[in-house]
């Protein structure tokens, strides 16, 4: 049976850093992608327009994005309107699974869309978190090989972004400056004795994954 995915994300580059890999795995089994973003900066919406652009067509024809257009660092602020725009675009009539940042991060405006998820976990069938680059005790379950095509997908759209035009206080965080940060993933998987055929990973933690829901 097809259903829905939401992947809910703070930023626009959120999703190029962390969701590629559940992406191409799983695309196959849901007849609509929804790719929500709560916040907006101008410097990065051409770049992920045309990031899309890079996402074969059998994705991205599944693709339906929304962006909430709440500026980044405000989430807290505004956490009963971000979770009011994001019910409202939820299906409740459908399955669907959510892909969504993890409890364990650093930045606010991760973890505000961490609650705004786990605030309709009853109501979905799969529920998935992803590594990103600010997570903290990242407890992973669920690793995804990357192909080199797929890699070099997502390092070409992390590759447009440049830290100095972000609203960032210090100007010195970074857009992943080598292969071991595009590849955390791999460590992850290192540590935990697993062994696989592919050189890249992307780690995710599963919280809820339902058989009957596909």
């Amino acid at each position: 049976m097809k259903k829905k995915l939401y992947i809910l994300l703070a930023h626009i580059d959120d999703f190029e850093c962390s969701c590629f890999g559940y992406l191409f795995k799983h695309y196959k089994k849901y007849e609509q992608i929804n790719i929500i973003i709560a916040t907006t900066w101008p410097s990065k919406v051409p770049i992920w327009e045309e990031n899309l652009k890079l996402l074969p067509p059998s994705i991205k024809d599944k693709i339906n994005y929304t962006n909430l257009n709440f500026e980044q660092r405000t989430l807290n602020t505004n956490f009963d309107q971000v979770k009011d725009k994001f019910y409202s675009l939820t299906d409740f009539n459908s399955r669907f699974d959510i892909l969504s940042h993890d409890a364990n991060d650093t930045h606010t405006d991760h973890i505000v869309l961490n609650q705004i998820a786990m605030g309709i976990y009853k109501y979905c069938n799969k529920f998935v978190t992803y590594h990103s680059p600010s997570s903290i005790k990242f407890d992973p379950n669920y690793w995804i090989g990357l192909t080199d095509e797929v890699y070099n997908i997502k390092k070409t759209s992390l590759d447009r972004y440049n830290i100095q035009n972000e609203q960032s206080y210090t100007k010195s965080g970074y857009y992943l400056q080598s292969e071991e940060h595009y590849n955390m993933g791999r460590a992850y998987l290192l540590e935990n004795f697993s062994h696989d055929d592919y050189k890249y990973y992307e780690a995710y933690k599963i919280l809820k994954w339902l058989s009957n829901g596909n």
